[in-house]
């Protein structure tokens, strides 16, 4: 009884030729398939190392700079917020102020007037 070693299919093309098991993904591919494989694996490598570049660059400006810090800009802005706050408001209570010392300052002109006469 004679039996055959059915070959594995190749993950790319579906042929009967898998020679070689990726280690990363499992699959088996061809030989040309497998290079192709490799070749796409260095692809997607490659765009990580430039994201993980970027990242490393944009935190490092972060750390460079932390007074640009979204939360600290935020509280400067709050910060500026609250004293505008407080410059009207003690505008206000200066404006009412004046009105009433230049109110109380008549009646008093006005009481001496009298007294005088």
């Amino acid at each position: 009884m004679t039996t055959t070693a059915k070959k594995a299919l190749c993950s790319t093309c579906g042929k009967g030729n898998g020679q070689v098991t990726c280690g990363g993904c499992s699959k088996i591919f061809c030989l040309k398939d497998f290079d192709g494989h490799r070749q796409e694996l260095g692809k997607q490598l490659d765009e990580v190392e430039v994201t993980r570049d970027l990242f490393r660059q944009t935190l490092n400006e972060k750390r460079s700079e932390p007074q640009k810090h979204a939360l600290i800009e935020q509280i400067n802005q709050w910060e500026n917020d609250s004293i505008n706050k407080i410059r009207q408001a003690a505008e206000e209570l200066r404006q009412i102020s004046l009105k009433h010392i230049v109110e109380l300052n008549t009646k008093l002109e006005d009481k001496l007037n009298k007294l005088t006469d």
